[in-house]
């Protein structure tokens, strides 16, 4: 026994450090067989009913995911019509308030076109003709547009609206003798069509 001690001891740097790595490799490979799972036989009976569960639950997650699928298309679906009835009623509400300007606006506009000849009315006229530029200015900053309608062009029932339907020897049939009411539209929506006379 101190015969082996004394070998031991007389063993050189090297050898120490083989003997350790030995030590270790031994030390890991019997951690190895230790960590190892046994292996369990299967009768056929029984790995069929695990495939048949294996089947079972994928076809669920398959549902699962087919129904989350179809929830969120509806969501987006949901959230678009949301969006869009809520542009819809901003427009609508726009377009009824607006309207009830235009009306101002075609009185100013007839008194203009029926300006006093005398020269002591021309300050109270132009200041009539500026608060009507000022008015619609302001509409027009809410995307109002006056849609370009005068005699001659082709009458259409998208942008027109007939009051009279008479024959005039200087105009076709269709077209446009006389504009008496501007038409309207907001970001190319009409909100007004123009009233006019079209000939026959």
């Amino acid at each position: 026994m101190r015969k082996n001690k004394k070998e031991d001891n007389n063993l050189n740097p090297e050898e120490e450090n083989n003997k350790e790595n030995e030590s270790s490799e031994e030390s890991s490979e019997q951690e190895t067989e230790s960590e190892v799972q046994p292996m369990v036989a299967l009768s056929i009976d029984e790995y069929d009913g695990l495939q048949k569960q294996i089947d079972q639950l994928q076809s669920q997650v398959d549902e699962y995911l087919d129904g989350l699928q179809r929830e969120r298309a509806n969501f987006a679906n949901y959230k678009k019509r949301i969006d869009q009835e809520s542009v819809n009623t901003y427009n609508n509400a726009l377009s009824d308030l607006v309207k009830n300007f235009l009306y101002i606006s075609d009185d100013l506009e007839r008194a203009l076109n029926n300006r006093p000849a005398d020269s002591e009315s021309t300050s109270w006229v132009n200041g009539i003709e500026l608060i009507h530029q000022k008015l619609l200015s302001s509409l027009e900053t809410h995307g109002l547009e006056r849609m370009k309608s005068s005699p001659g062009d082709e009458f259409d029932p998208k942008q027109h609206e007939a009051v009279t339907h008479e024959d005039n020897p200087d105009y076709e049939n269709g077209q446009i003798i006389e504009v008496l009411q501007p038409g309207y539209q907001i970001n190319e929506r009409i909100i007004r069509p123009a009233l006019v006379r079209v000939a026959k």
